[in-house]
């Protein structure tokens, strides 16, 4: 076994302590000492084809770091693509179907509009239709009425003309009456016991008896042809009458009994104007001056679909007569 100098041990302490550069000073012994010590695993880590070697291993070692750290980011990378991908299309899709749905929901609401507005048609066609259906059924008992009264009248009339001939015996059938002598009639019925009813050719509605004329006049004339038969000119004093009124005179310009010839309007009969029934046309009446038939449109009358217009009073127009049915029994 060799010794080994205290100078030697502390040299190569100091080489450990020192690192792997004091490691080519131990590799030289120094010819007065004995043989080198035996190599350590240390020793073989710090030659220079060890470092080499540690280095290639580490460099290849992060390089398959690298290359896998790159491949999962690749793989990543691709992942987040499809996912970009697939949340688009989801996005298109979804846009396109609540694009369809808010079509169907328009769709579906002008079809309600459609069916609602149909439905209120159908409704209002139906309301007219029974409300001129009820003219009609009141009109057909106003003239059925009115017929029954006529034929009563008839009757009476004929009953009192058969009273009135003579009747002589059967032995006897032609012995004249005295020269003084005259046939006579039966007395009148008292008053109030008669029926009422419209004269021929008028008709009957609510207690009233009204005339359609199937001509023209202007409207002094008409209203003067009514004041001849104890009647006047139609006053409107409801939409029942006007509707009724519309019924029988059609489609034509027809005088009513409203004037203002003598300043504000007034009804014929003295009816108040301001709290009564109206039904004028749209900016109506308007007084209009630009006729050129001279003055302005004084007098009203219905027109084609019924309600009210002014005009020039010397217009050739239908009229509508009316007078209450028991006038006489009431006078």
């Amino acid at each position: 076994m060799c010794n080994v100098p205290p100078s030697r041990l502390e040299e190569a302490q100091t080489t450990l302590l020192l690192g792997p550069q004091s490691c080519p000073r131990l590799l030289m012994p120094s010819p007065l000492a004995g043989p080198p010590p035996p190599h350590s695993l240390f020793r073989r880590l710090c030659s220079g084809p060890s470092l080499i070697l540690i280095s290639i291993g580490l460099s290849l070692l992060l390089l398959v770091v690298v290359c896998v750290i790159g491949s999962q980011n690749s793989k990543l990378q691709e992942e987040l693509r499809a996912l970009r991908e697939t949340f688009s299309n989801l996005t298109v899709s979804t846009e396109a179907k609540v694009k369809a749905l808010s079509v169907q929901g328009g769709n579906v609401g002008r079809k309600m509009k459609s069916l609602e507005s149909q439905l209120e048609k159908q409704q209002q066609d139906l309301s007219e239709d029974h409300s001129s259906l009820l003219l009609h059924v009141k009109q057909f008992v106003s003239d059925l009425r009115s017929l029954s009264c006529q034929m009563a009248v008839l009757q009476g009339n004929g009953e009192g003309v058969g009273a009135a001939q003579p009747r002589f015996p059967a032995h006897f059938p032609s012995a004249p009456h005295p020269p003084s002598a005259c046939p006579r009639p039966h007395p009148p019925p008292p008053p109030g016991s008669e029926r009422t009813c419209c004269p021929v050719n008028w008709v009957d509605f609510e207690g009233k008896c009204y005339w359609f004329s199937r001509s023209g006049k202007p409207w002094p004339e008409a209203e003067k042809y009514c004041q001849l038969e104890d009647a006047h000119l139609v006053v409107v004093g409801s939409w029942e009458e006007q509707k009724f009124i519309q019924h029988h005179m059609g489609p034509v310009n027809t005088w009513m009994g409203l004037t203002d010839q003598n300043g504000p309007w007034k009804w014929v009969d003295g009816t108040d104007y301001e709290s009564g029934f109206k039904n004028w046309r749209p900016e109506q009446p308007d007084d209009w001056y630009g006729h050129g038939l001279g003055g302005g449109e004084d007098c009203a009358h219905f027109t084609d679909d019924g309600r009210w217009n002014d005009d020039v009073c010397q217009r050739p127009y239908r009229w509508v007569c009316e007078t209450q049915r028991d006038r006489d029994s009431e006078n």
